[in-house]
């Protein structure tokens, strides 16, 4: 049997874990997208943590495309802030309203550093509620998941309240490196840097003068450290979540991999996951020219 690098890393995790990688053509062939291989479990259920996030970000523009939500018209009032502050729906999307990570209250000006928030995440949800009279839960079932296959649904925050298998992570995968359910102008705001340079912390991997994101991606930019590889191409765009989770698509080389273990990000994760990337990025390449 051939040597398999991929699996020759994930043997070093003592806890379950689950991987697949993937390619496709171009974002416009969304029949393009093609497993070149799966590890561990399909089908065992994970947390999915702040992975959530990609889940929520494309359902909200879903809901701008509708017309029921403005990217960027100033919002009157933040639901459970008191203080007033001209923040919009794209703000909160990419991190830059200056809202708490967790709680309801600014900590910073708007627009002047990237403050990684889960409590705007759950303010956009609420937002798309009170808007439509639709609980965001049913938004995200009727919106995405059920064009996706997937039958599962989100229970609890918007920011990192999402479980499902490795099945159901990489159905979302396929759509998130080529969209049929979403305008090529909004996926390219998902999935590219919003352009604008703000300072901030990558949870787990410290501060950055440039914390690139769009409004719903993390952007791989030139950040260093990170938890793609060192090399990947800038444009690499996707998360990672506190639950030891991760979705990454590099547009550069057409390759996607999604990843979902039991044991909460740590330590070992970031020993390990630059090698479980350098791995997956030779059978893909290896794959690529077979």
């Amino acid at each position: 049997m051939d040597f398999d690098p991929v699996t020759a890393v994930l043997t070093q995790f003592p806890f379950p874990v689950s991987c697949a990688l993937f390619s496709y053509e171009s974002v416009s062939l969304p029949q393009s997208c093609q497993v070149i291989g799966t590890w561990g479990d399909q089908d065992k259920v994970y947390p999915w943590m702040s992975v959530t996030k990609l889940v929520t970000s494309r359902t909200i523009l879903g809901a701008v495309e509708n017309g029921v939500l403005d990217l960027d018209q100033p919002l009157p009032q933040l639901p459970g802030v008191t203080e007033l502050r001209s923040v919009s729906v794209a703000d909160l999307l990419a991190h830059r309203s200056g809202l708490d990570h967790e709680k309801r209250e600014f900590t910073r000006t708007p627009h002047t550093r990237r403050v990684y928030s889960n409590s705007g995440y759950e303010i956009l949800g609420e937002l798309l509620a009170q808007r439509s009279g639709v609980p965001f839960a049913t938004w995200v079932a009727e919106m995405l998941f059920s064009h996706l296959g997937i039958k599962r649904k989100m229970r609890g925050s918007p920011a990192w309240g999402m479980h499902g298998s490795l099945r159901e992570l990489l159905a979302f995968a396929f759509e998130a490196a080529c969209p049929r359910f979403l305008s090529l102008e909004l996926f390219a705001a998902w999935s590219r840097s919003d352009g604008i340079q703000l300072p901030g912390v990558l949870p787990g991997y410290g501060f950055h003068r440039d914390n690139a994101w769009g409004l719903g991606c993390e952007i791989r930019a030139a950040k260093d450290p990170h938890w793609t590889l060192p090399d990947s191409s800038p444009d690499t765009y996707g998360h990672f979540g506190q639950s030891g989770s991760f979705l990454w698509i590099d547009p550069a080389i057409r390759l996607g991999a999604v990843f979902l273990g039991q044991e909460r990000f740590g330590a070992l994760h970031k020993q390990l996951w630059p090698e479980l990337n350098r791995a997956l990025r030779e059978v893909g390449k290896n794959a690529q020219r077979a």
